[in-house]
């Protein structure tokens, strides 16, 4: 396997300020900058981070195709013929036509060129003291937790791609885990050997933000969106706000609970869910759903962001999205209407433009202006969704109705979803994530790791290992 991954040096000049449309990065790439300059001093460091925040964010990774692009088609979240040829492809789980095999390849490169610059970060700052850091070891932890949940995440969904679910029990190897700089060739791991690699740094990222994030500046985490999204803070502090846009340390409690749940640990994904549901001191919970009003009027909140736990962030992402779609409209699939039946009651419908059938979520807002430029990576509903499964896994049918519904009720739904059949719960949950995710790049996984079909009306899809994706013939 060749990997020729090179380190990609950023410069960021912070942007301060009250409005809400200021953000916390301002990057610009450029090769002249030594590593001894770049890591001198503390501000180097972060300068570091932030870049590899703004390489994740590209149309290859996040700012498109794992979100609302690849992923998205995968899961025929698209009617197919008013997609392009790409995304066509990636509907009909062709996923080793020439109309893709450039874009996949390209997911892979970019990610693993991203996990390359984690892994320098790293080990420059095994080499510092806590002293070296302007705000000592909390900054020094915050920073390395970070990396480490970056490098878990880019692994995570290169895994999802390329790999077969755990459950398919396939003990070839596919994707390797790169955890060092400079990048040599690293051998490739089975879904399984992978899994165990990805949850070990997630539960190292949480450990090190959790004194950042729930001690020292709490307050950027549990303030609401004038913290995590508006990002009020003072020039000296900035780089600590904004925690929508980072891995917090909610945020990666509850990756955690999605990596182990991908891999069939379900104790564990039950506690960190559990975490994240939970989270807040003396039961006072620091996240809570986007309420309807603000989803049923012209100055609609298209992303529900009271519930993102983490959603990256581009200032150029909606002029991406245009020259990506050109003429195209990306309709939504025919069958959505079936997803939310007219006689039930569901807010969530209020996030698709019923007249050209698309979503919101991706069209440019001209009163939410600052939600026009973050792409949705995890929301609160997850949580539950992992924590009701976990409790129907374990033959606790009522309670994990008790949380499915709880999603429904906080989504707008006034009826109780009560079927406790395999068929009927897994149904419920597995449209439920269609609902919520819709046109966001997730729900396709959640039919892979269950290795269920998709049923989009009177159309059926087997998922089985169609849609994994074959590694980029340079990288076998």
């Amino acid at each position: 396997m060749r990997k020729n991954i090179r380190l990609i040096i950023f410069t960021a000049f912070v942007m301060t300020g009250l409005s809400s449309c200021t953000k916390w990065l301002d990057i610009q790439p450029t090769d002249r900058v030594s590593d001894e300059t770049l890591f001198s001093d503390s501000k180097g460091f972060r300068t570091a981070l932030n870049g590899i925040y703004q390489q994740v964010a590209v149309p290859q990774l996040y700012g498109r195709q794992l979100t609302w692009g690849i992923n998205s088609a995968m899961a025929n979240d698209y009617y197919p013929f008013n997609l392009n040829d790409e995304l066509k492809s990636a509907s009909n789980a062709d996923l080793a036509n020439n109309n893709i095999k450039g874009s996949l390849a390209d997911i892979w490169r970019k990610a693993y060129t991203a996990i390359a610059n984690c892994n320098k970060l790293l080990i420059e700052i095994e080499g510092k003291d806590d002293s070296f850091f302007q705000f000592g070891r909390s900054e020094k932890n915050l920073i390395k937790g970070e990396a480490l949940a970056l490098r878990a995440l880019l692994h995570f969904d290169v895994v999802r791609i390329f790999s077969p679910a755990t459950i398919r029990n396939n003990e070839q190897p596919f994707v390797p885990y790169q955890e060092y700089y400079p990048a040599h060739i690293a051998e490739a791991l089975t879904t399984k050997e992978i899994m165990v690699k990805i949850i070990r740094d997630f539960e190292l990222a949480q450990a090190l933000v959790e004194e950042n994030d729930l001690t020292k500046n709490s307050f950027y985490l549990s303030g609401g969106l004038a913290y995590t999204l508006n990002g009020i803070s003072t020039q000296d502090l900035v780089f600590f706000t904004f925690r929508m846009n980072r891995l917090n340390y909610v945020a990666i409690n509850a990756l955690l609970a999605r990596a182990a749940m991908y891999s069939g640990d379900y104790v564990k994904a039950k506690k960190a869910a559990f975490l994240v549901y939970n989270f807040g001191p003396d039961g006072k919970r620091w996240f809570s759903f986007t309420p309807e009003y603000l989803t049923n009027s012209v100055t609609r909140s298209q992303k529900l962001p009271e519930d993102l736990l983490l959603a990256f962030y581009d200032p150029k992402l909606v002029t991406n999205i245009k020259d990506y779609r050109g003429t195209l409209t990306f309709q939504l699939n025919t069958n959505y209407q079936t997803f939310f039946p007219p006689a039930e009651r569901d807010y969530r419908r209020n996030i698709i433009n019923t007249t050209d059938n698309v979503s919101y979520k991706w069209l440019e807002s001209v009163s939410q202006t600052p939600q026009n430029l973050i792409m949705p990576v995890v929301r609160l509903s997850e949580a539950y969704y992992i924590y009701s499964e976990c409790l129907y896994r374990e033959g606790n049918t009522t309670d994990a109705l008790i949380f499915l519904n709880k999603i429904r009720s906080a989504r707008g739904k006034s009826s109780a979803f009560l079927d406790i059949t395999e068929n009927g719960y897994y149904g419920e949950l597995l449209m439920e994530y269609r609902r919520e995710y819709m046109s966001e790049g997730q729900t396709i996984f959640a039919h892979k790791r269950l290795n269920r079909r998709m049923v989009l009306g009177n159309q059926t899809i087997e998922v089985n290992d169609r849609f994994t994706a074959p590694v980029p013939e340079d990288e076998r």
